[in-house]
């Protein structure tokens, strides 16, 4: 065999696209990956000026990170990133649905218009890109990898979090779904599921840094593992199923969540 084929057959399918991909676990994932000489990063998401920010903290040449602007709550911008992307990256190794919205309220309070845009980014965003990006990935020799990123929120709900909470126990069952339908295409589709990690998520709801932190300690003081997680504690797991050794690994529920649902 010529291993020097095999070599480049495989570089050829290392282009992952990361949504979410400016902060937090897309932006760790991101970085991760770019250890690694054969993987290519797209990263995707509706800031601009956030995504050149994750840009220059990374240490990528220009051919192997480039950036993909999207809004995830408006299908035809979906639509229009995957024409762009599949006509610029011919060969498609990986999707990561990192993105999401996590919008506060209980049967009372949750709006038609709240439940309807956290459907639309944390599950038909991800059912979208899914349908778009799979076609290119079957046509590699060596198959594809698709992760989605859920919460543990989708297993045991969050207080006064609905939609959230529903709209990631929809995305765990899309990820068993889609994992029975693309096996055939030796594409894996695997989900992770993390407790609280620090993130822009929370600090939108949080007046200050301090009221932040505090919120930080409190919650993972109650963990066995009495802390919350930080990014680089679900990018690595990420990094695993987008990888050859996970080639055997499709509909797998990752939970990592520093013991929160052992309580």
């Amino acid at each position: 065999m010529n291993t020097t084929k095999q070599k480049s057959s495989r570089q050829r399918h290392k282009t992952v696209i990361i949504t979410g991909g400016g902060s937090g676990i897309g932006l760790d994932t991101a970085r991760k990956l770019l250890e690694q000489e054969d993987y290519r990063v797209v990263l995707v998401g509706k800031n601009r000026e956030r995504l050149q920010e994750a840009v220059e903290t990374l240490d990528a040449s220009p051919d192997r990170l480039s950036i993909a602007e999207c809004d995830l709550a408006d299908a035809a911008s979906i639509q229009a990133t995957i024409n762009k992307l599949v006509a610029t990256h011919p060969s498609i190794w990986g999707l990561v649905n990192n993105a999401g919205i996590y919008p506060f309220g209980g049967l009372g309070t949750t709006t038609s218009e709240s439940w309807d845009e956290t459907f639309m980014v944390n599950l038909k965003a991800p059912f979208l890109m899914i349908q778009g990006i799979a076609p290119y990935l079957a046509k590699n020799p060596d198959g594809g990898r698709i992760v989605n990123v859920s919460s543990t929120a989708g297993i045991l709900p969050n207080h006064f979090a609905l939609a959230y909470s529903v709209s990631k126990a929809a995305l765990i069952t899309l990820t068993r779904t889609l994992a029975k339908e693309l096996g055939k295409e030796n594409i894996t589709v695997n989900c992770v599921c993390p407790g609280i990690v620090k993130s822009p998520l929370h600090e939108a709801y949080h007046t200050s840094r301090t009221d932040l932190e505090s919120f930080y300690a409190k919650r993972g003081a109650a963990f066995p593992l009495g802390r919350v997680g930080e990014p680089q504690d679900i990018s690595g797991i990420i990094r695993y199923f987008l990888s050859e050794e996970a080639s055997w690994v499709t509909g797998d529920i990752f939970i990592a969540d520093g013991g929160r649902l052992l309580l």
